[in-house]
């Protein structure tokens, strides 16, 4: 599949992904739960992936499907509630029995209780997307403007889709942070390239510090242009989730992302 011609400006100042530490490979093999999942504000069902790490010469895919799940949500006035822990599981893929409305403000996490009693717990994580500025269009490139909020740290996980009479020609994924200058900012999105008869798809996810790390933690297992679809892959990753009786974190992550979508046809 051909990717899209992207790049972003941050109109003051844009860092892409941020070095991280490669991990050594030269390590005793020791089977661990990876767990992984993004929650948005689109209403639906919420999915959630568990399964154990294998050695790298099996190709077997470990389902856990002993697993219980519970969604738990904080509302601005700090009251605790169950959103859900009726989840049906397929192969290691939990899915929520109903569909889910999540609410903007509050925070969300993951409490996942395994066989041998082991409770997971993912970091409360708000959800807050950000607005759509402007769009504009030429004869074959778009530009899409949002506005980061203000004296926060902002971070991105952005998926572009191209699409031709419903079916997905081609895809990309971008992250992007503002840390070291901390104020409101212009997103632009640039793409290049785009035909007539085609549509353009964009996915804002406005996610925290830990979740964007995980993401960058990923593409770099991945390779330089990961399919979104592998970001869920078992590599040796850790991102939000804590085990209670240790409190040492596990592999994987549960995210929360203040979602914005946007789509134009050519």
């Amino acid at each position: 599949m051909k990717k899209p011609h992207i790049y972003i400006t941050l109109i003051s100042l844009l860092t892409l992904i941020s070095c991280v530490e490669d991990i050594p490979s030269d390590f005793e093999f020791e089977e661990q739960v990876f767990i992984s999942g993004l929650l948005t504000n689109e209403e639906g069902f919420v999915s959630v992936q568990i399964q154990k790490t294998v050695a790298v010469t099996d190709t077997n895919f470990n389902a856990v499907n002993d697993a219980q799940i519970s969604l738990f949500t904080r509302d601005v006035s700090n009251t605790v509630s169950l959103v859900s822990d009726s989840f049906t599981v397929d192969n290691g893929e939990y899915t929520s029995s109903e569909m889910i409305t999540p609410i903007i403000g509050n925070t969300y996490w993951l409490e996942v209780m395994l066989q041998d009693q082991s409770i997971l717990i993912s970091e409360e994580e708000i959800l807050k997307p950000i607005p759509i500025v402007d769009i504009v269009k030429t004869d074959d490139s778009i530009r899409v403007t949002s506005t980061g909020f203000a004296d926060e740290q902002n971070f991105y996980l952005i998926e572009i889709e191209i699409l031709e009479d419903g079916v997905l020609i081609s895809d990309g994924l971008v992250l992007a942070n503002d840390r070291i200058i901390n104020e409101e900012e212009e997103i632009s999105i640039f793409i290049n390239e785009i035909k007539p008869g085609e549509t353009v798809r964009i996915n804002i996810n406005n996610i925290n510090f830990t979740t964007f790390q995980f993401y960058v933690n990923v593409v770099s297992n991945q390779g330089d242009e990961p399919e979104v679809s592998s970001l869920f892959a078992p590599v040796n990753i850790v991102g939000n989730i804590k085990n209670t009786a240790t409190n040492g974190l596990v592999l994987g992550n549960f995210g929360v992302a203040g979602l914005t979508t946007i789509t134009a046809d050519f």
